[in-house]
């Protein structure tokens, strides 16, 4: 994503469009770091949730094995 919109807007200033370039792809990274992160965020979730719902031996049923 971040790619494309850096190819879009050197196509745009070099067809000599005046596009403020450092402030668009300075939001466009934040919003990208937000979005990966709260991906990120989702999914250790998930897994955390998944691990307190697996049944696990108690140590008494280990005793002797």
């Amino acid at each position: 994503m971040y790619a494309f919109v850096t190819a879009g807007l050197g196509l745009l200033v070099a067809y000599g469009v005046d596009v403020p370039e450092t402030p668009i792809l300075g939001v466009l990274t934040a919003t990208l770091a937000l979005i990966s992160g709260e991906v990120v965020q989702r999914t250790e979730d998930a897994k955390t949730v998944q691990a307190f719902a697996t049944p696990v031996e108690s140590h008494v049923e280990l005793v002797g094995k």
